[in-house]
């Protein structure tokens, strides 16, 4: 009671000179001067309940020290334990998932020092403090949640993609149009290599809506053409000779067989619509279709079986000539006549993305959809 006793005296003192100041003829007629004189005195007595407040708060405080000290060291102990338990994987390795495991670390890291800093609470009699501040977030957490909203739907979504796993790390899919190679699946994310060598990102919210095409999955693909030829020609032969063109080429299948079907008839020729399996694991796709439609029009040139176009006339008033001038784009040569080996060119950059350090949540050793 020292203390607030010290605290009391200063404005016992401002009162008195207050007093003093006056004349002594005007001590007892003037009503400000009485007004002032008792707002000094509350004042003072103001002061005093603050002091002795702060006193007791100070012994209190003094009182709670050694509680304090054996709370932190809880609350040390707790965070050490935790990162003993989730440093690693051995805790986790029953989790095949990679994302799970991660997830299920940071869960059982923050139970653990949660479970610490409750402990160091009730030590220190503060549980109603910790009502209070779950109560709050619970506030917190429901207003986060409606600002946060796409983010937390795009990260739930990766979770159930890396779970469900409808692709693999350099698959060639279809998301809603969009066509490319997978190169990772983050947290928010799909990460799509294009055919032109662009990244794609797609919110992992709209790929796990949207209809994805997996060309991949399946090594089998069937690859399939149009060649029209003309009103007059025999169109069975056409269709055999077609069909053993294709049974010669080495990147085409015997099984399933190849087939050809007319299934309309145009405007000034029959189309015919080719149609071979191919395997994609040993064959690129595209250069065997490409390769196919070749070998197709040089032979029905050997059998000279007509392919005719449309005819249009044009009328042209006055023609002017120009010397030809040929060029050869520098990659020209690159292309060689039967070269329906697998390319390879998408693959290496694919893989040279995933070597490169960066989240990825798709897993190779979890089950496939």
């Amino acid at each position: 009671m020292r203390r607030t006793s010290r605290i009391s005296l200063a404005p016992t003192l401002a009162t008195w000179a207050a007093v003093l100041w006056h004349p002594a003829s005007q001590a007892q007629d003037s009503k400000p001067e009485r007004e002032i004189t008792e707002a000094l005195e509350n004042t003072g007595e103001r002061i005093d309940l603050v002091g002795a407040k702060l006193g007791e708060l100070g012994d209190r405080a003094l009182e709670l020290l050694p509680l304090l000290g054996v709370a932190l060291a809880v609350v040390l102990v707790s965070w050490l334990l935790a990162r003993l338990l989730t440093g690693g994987d051995w805790l986790f390795r029953w989790i095949q998932n990679r994302f799970l495991r991660d997830l299920a670390r940071h869960f059982t890291r923050i139970t653990i020092i949660g479970t610490g800093v409750l402990v160091a609470l009730e030590l220190l009699d503060a549980t109603a403090l910790v009502g209070a501040a779950l109560g709050a977030a619970g506030v917190i957490g429901i207003a986060v949640g409606f600002a946060f909203r796409d983010i937390i739907e795009n990260y739930l979504a990766g979770l159930l993609l890396s779970m469900r796993r409808p692709f693999s790390p350099n698959d060639f899919v279809s998301i809603d149009g969009e066509e490319g190679k997978v190169v990772r699946l983050t947290s928010r994310a799909t990460v799509l290599l294009t055919l032109e060598g662009n990244h794609l990102r797609i919110p992992n919210a709209k790929v796990f809506k949207a209809v994805v095409l997996n060309y991949t999955r399946n090594p089998l693909r069937q690859l399939h053409f149009e060649v029209g030829v003309g009103v007059k020609q025999d169109l069975v032969e056409a269709q055999k000779l077609g069909l053993e063109t294709l049974a010669g080429m080495d990147a085409v299948l015997d099984q399933p067989p190849p087939f050809a079907l007319i299934q309309q008839l145009g405007d000034s020729n029959v189309p015919i619509r080719f149609h071979a399996w191919v395997d994609q694991s040993s064959t690129d796709f595209f250069k065997a279709r490409s390769e196919a439609i070749r070998l197709i029009k040089t032979a029905f040139d050997d059998a000279n079986i007509e392919m005719p176009e449309p005819i249009y006339r044009l009328y042209v008033q006055q023609a002017v000539e120009s010397p030809a001038q040929e060029s050869v784009h520098p990659a020209a040569g690159a292309l060689e006549a039967g070269d329906t080996a697998a390319d390879k060119r998408l693959d290496i950059q694919v893989e040279a993305e995933r070597a490169a350090e960066g989240p990825d949540l798709l897993d190779e050793e979890a089950p496939q959809e």
